[in-house]
């Protein structure tokens, strides 16, 4: 019987490395369109940040005491100035059982 001819080691050795090889520039360019991925990601965060704070100056400015006058004014609006508004303190009830250095009636 005739043997087959058989492969040389080195004729493997190149096919598994030109498979790793392979796979490491699969793997890398993946890796590569991940960064360009979050570098756009990033780029349009920014962009929303900035926006936010464009939006939030503007409410700001729209909510400032003189504007609020102004627009009263100009609506024929009575306008109360937030420096002559009163407040009260709201206290949170405690749980059941729980002191807060009060003396309570029992309305139950």
């Amino acid at each position: 019987m005739k043997k087959k001819p058989a492969v040389p080691d080195w004729v493997f050795f190149l096919g598994i490395l030109f498979f790793f090889l392979c796979i490491y520039v699969f793997l890398h360019s993946k890796v590569i369109a991940i960064g360009y991925k979050m570098q756009e990601a990033k780029k349009k965060h920014e962009d929303l940040d900035m926006l936010n704070k464009n939006y939030r100056a503007e409410i700001l400015k729209l909510t400032s005491q003189a504007e609020l006058l102004k627009k009263a004014e100009n609506l024929q609006i009575e306008f109360v100035s937030p420096s002559k508004w009163c407040y009260f303190d709201i206290e949170k009830e405690n749980p059941v059982g729980a002191k807060n250095g009060k003396a309570e009636a029992g309305t139950h």
